[in-house]
C-alpha cells in the first residue's frame, strides 16, 4: 500500500528552489533519453519503413544486402519460433514450479528454492549462450539427433536456441507466478479444503483461476523477454541465412542479425542501416506492447465484477442423495490425483533449478583450473596469453555507466518519491518502467546512431568509432531503471513522521531529504545499486556495437574498449583451443563476479530486514 505524502514542508529557501529544479531537471533527462531513443530510431529506420513493401522485408527470406535484397521473414520467423519454443517449455514447467512453492513446499525448502531462481535470473545471457552452445547442443542435442538419424550434427538451430531461451525466461515467470498465487486470499483456500477438496482441487479449481491475470501478464513479460534476447541465441541458432521450418534446423532472429551485421554499416550503407534498424524498432515495439498489455490485462482483470445471480427454481425436483459407492470411487481418484499432481509439481520444481547447477558445474570444471595469475596480468598476444585488458576494460565501462547512471537516476527517484505532485511524476515513472524493458540490443543500436556512427553524418564522413564513452552510455541507459525504481521504494518506506519531525524541528525539504530521507533509505539504495551494477557487468549486447574490442588495453576513453563479456563471446567460436581456454576462464571469472553481487544483495537486504525487526 502507499504510504500517505507527508505534510507540507516549510517555506522554499533559494536551496530548495534549485534542488526541486536539479530532481526536475533528471526527470525531464529520464524522459529525454526514452523520446531520443525512439525518435532515432523512426529517423533511421525511415527510410527502410517507407519502402518496407519494394524492399519486401516481410514478405520474403531473400537476405542479400550486395544485391540489394532485404527480405528479413527468415529472422521474424527464427524470433517468433524460438520465442514459441521457449513458452512452450518455459511457462507450464514455471506455473508448476510457482505452484508448487506457494501451496506445497515447506518454507525452508521455498526460500532455497527462491534463492537459486535469484542465482539463474541474474547469470548474464553470454554465459547462456556458452552453456548451451558447448553443453546443451553440442554434448546434449547432437547426439540425440544422431540417433534419431538427423541431419544436424552440431546440435545447433532453432530448438537449441529455443530451449535455452526457456531456461533464461523460467526464474521471471515462477517468481512473478509465485506472487500472484501468494496474494490468493486464505480464506478461499481454506474454504475449498474444508468442503472435502484434495490440495491439488484447491490449486487447480482455486489458486489458479484466482491468479490467471497475473500468471498471463507473467507469460507476455516473458515472451518480450524472449523475442528480445541475443547473444545467447547469436551463439547457438547457427546463424544461417535460409528458411527452413525443421525445428532441429539452423537459422537466424532478428537480434543475432543485428548484432552481427549493424557495426559493419555506416552513414554510406543507407539502406542496409535502415532495414536493421527497423527491425531494432520492431523489437522495441514488441517488448514494449508486451509490457503495456500485461499491466493493462491485470488491470482489467483486478476489476470487480458483478456477477447476475441465477433465480432459484422453487419448483424442480430436489437432487437424488449421492450414491455411497460411487462417492468413495471419486474420493479415491481424487486421493490418487492429488498423489500424482504433488508429484509432477515436485518435477517441475525440480527443473527449475537444475539448469543452474548444470551451467555453475560445467563453467567451473571447464574454466576454474584455466584461471591462473597470467589471466590477469597478461593480453592475448602474451605467452601464457591472458585478458587483463578486457578486466581493465570491464571496470572502467561499469565504472563510467554508474558515474552517469547512479547521480541522475537517484534525483528522478527524489523527484518520484518526494515531490509527488509535480506533474513530471507519472510520465517520468511510466517511462523508466519501459525503459527497463527495452531489450538491451535496441539500446546498442540507440547509442550507435548517436556515439559510434552518427545518424546525421552524411555518406562518406567518419564517425566517431568505438569508445569506452558510447559503451558506458548505453550500459548507463540500461542502468536507469533499476536505480530509479529501486531508490523510489527504498524512500518511500521511510516513515512519513520522520519527515514531519524534521519539518517541526524548522528543516526545509531539501534538508530533509539530505540529512534525513536518503540516510534512512541509504542501505536499500545500495543494494538497488549493486543490482544494476550485476545487472551491467555481463551484458555483451550494446558493448558488440558501441565499445567493441581490442588487443590491447585503451588509451583513453575514445577509443575501443575491450571487455570481458565481449572477449567471452569472441572466443567462445574460435577453433584455437588456446583462445577457447581463455574463454572458459572468462566465463567463470564473470559468473563469480555476478553471483557474487547478487548474494552480497540478499545479505544486505536480510541484514536490513534484521536490523528493522530489532529496532521494531
Amino acid at each position: 500500500m502507499t504510504a500517505p505524502a507527508p505534510r507540507p514542508a516549510p517555506p522554499s529557501s533559494l536551496g530548495d528552489r534549485l534542488f526541486a529544479l536539479l530532481a526536475q531537471a533528471s526527470g525531464a533527462f529520464v524522459l529525454s533519453v526514452a523520446v531520443a531513443l525512439v525518435g532515432v530510431l523512426l529517423y533511421q529506420s525511415w527510410p527502410a519503413l517507407v519502402r518496407y513493401g519494394e524492399l519486401k522485408v516481410l514478405t520474403s527470406s531473400d537476405w542479400n544486402p550486395s544485391e540489394n535484397a532485404y527480405g528479413a521473414l527468415l529472422f521474424v520467423y527464427g524470433t517468433v519460433a524460438t520465442s514459441i519454443i521457449a513458452m512452450l517449455v518455459a511457462v507450464p514447467l514455471g506455473v508448476g514450479a510457482a505452484a508448487f512453492l506457494s501451496e506445497i513446499a515447506p518454507p525452508r525448502v521455498r526460500k532455497i528454492t527462491s534463492f537459486l531462481l535469484e542465482l539463474l535470473a541474474a547469470i548474464p545471457s553470454v554465459i547462456f549462450g556458452f552453456w548451451a552452445l558447448e553443453f546443451l547442443a553440442r554434448r546434449g542435442l547432437a547426439p540425440t539427433y544422431k540417433l534419431f538419424g538427423f541431419d544436424n550434427t552440431s546440435g545447433e538451430g532453432i530448438l537449441a536456441a529455443g530451449l535455452v531461451l526457456a531456461v533464461m525466461i523460467l526464474p521471471y515467470i515462477t517468481a512473478l507466478s509465485f506472487d500472484v498465487c501468494q496474494a490468493v486470499p486464505r480464506a478461499q483456500r481454506e474454504g475449498s479444503l474444508a468442503l472435502g477438496a484434495t490440495r491439488w482441487q484447491t490449486i487447480w479449481k482455486v489458486v489458479l483461476p484466482y491468479a490467471r491475470p497475473g500468471i498471463i501478464a507473467a507469460c507476455f513479460l516473458a515472451l518480450g523477454r524472449a523475442a528480445g534476447e541475443t547473444m545467447a541465441v547469436t551463439m547457438v541458432i547457427g546463424n544461417a541465412q535460409y528458411l527452413n521450418f525443421n525445428p532441429t534446423a539452423t537459422g537466424d532472429s532478428i537480434p543475432s542479425l543485428i548484432a552481427g551485421q549493424l557495426h559493419e554499416t555506416g552513414p554510406a550503407d543507407t539502406t542496409r542501416r535502415a532495414v536493421l534498424v527497423s527491425l531494432g524498432l520492431l523489437l522495441l515495439v514488441i517488448a514494449l506492447v508486451m509490457n503495456v498489455l500485461a499491466r493493462g490485462f491485470v488491470r482489467w482483470l483486478s476489476k470487480p465484477r458483478a456477477h447476475k445471480a441465477r433465480p432459484l427454481n422453487l419448483t424442480a425436483a430436489p437432487p437424488p442423495p449421492p450414491d455411497a459407492a460411487r462417492t468413495a470411487r471419486a474420493i479415491r481418484r481424487a486421493a490418487r490425483a492429488d498423489k500424482v499432481m504433488t508429484g509432477a509439481l515436485w518435477v517441475c520444481q525440480f527443473l527449475t533449478v537444475v539448469p543452474l547447477f548444470l551451467i555453475l558445474g560445467y563453467i567451473t570444471a571447464k574454466g576454474a583450473d584455466q584461471v591462473t595469475a597470467a589471466f590477469f596480468t597478461n593480453l592475448p598476444n602474451d605467452t601464457p596469453p591472458g585478458l587483463h585488458h578486457a578486466l581493465v576494460g570491464s571496470v572502467t565501462l561499469v565504472g563510467l555507466a554508474a558515474a552517469f547512471a547512479i547521480p541522475v537516476g537517484l534525483l528522478a527517484a527524489i523527484l518520484l518519491s518526494e515531490y509527488r505532485n509535480n506533474r513530471l511524476v507519472a510520465p517520468v515513472r511510466f517511462v523508466s518502467e519501459m525503459l527497463g524493458n527495452v531489450p538491451s540490443i535496441v539500446v546498442g543500436v540507440f547509442a550507435y546512431a548517436v556515439l559510434v556512427y552518427p545518424f546525421w553524418l552524411s555518406p562518406g564522413e567518419r564517425g566517431f568509432g568505438y569508445s569506452a564513452w558510447a559503451g558506458a552510455f548505453a550500459l548507463g541507459v540500461m542502468m536507469l531503471p533499476v536505480v530509479i525504481r529501486s531508490a523510489e521504494e527504498a524512500m518511500r518506506l521511510v516513515p512519513n513522521s520522520l519527515r514531519e519531525a524534521s519539518y517541526a524541528l524548522g528543516a526545509t525539504r531539501r534538508q530533509t531529504i539530505l540529512k534525513v530521507v536518503l540516510p534512512a533509505a541509504l542501505p536499500a539504495i545500495v543494494t538497488g545499486v549493486l543490482l544494476a551494477v550485476g545487472r551491467i557487468a555481463g551484458e555483451t549486447a550494446p558493448l558488440i556495437l558501441t565499445a567493441r574490442g581490442s588487443q590491447f588495453v585503451a588509451r583513453s576513453f575514445a577509443d575501443a574498449t575491450p571487455s570481458l563479456p565481449y572477449y567471452v563471446y569472441d572466443f567462445a567460436t574460435k577453433p584455437s583451443e588456446e583462445l577457447k581456454n581463455l574463454a572458459w576462464a572468462g566465463a567463470f571469472v564473470l559468473v563469480v563476479v555476478v553471483l557474487c553481487l547478487n548474494v552480497g544483495v540478499r545479505l544486505l537486504a536480510g541484514k536490513r530486514v534484521v536490523a528493522a525487526a530489532r529496532a521494531d
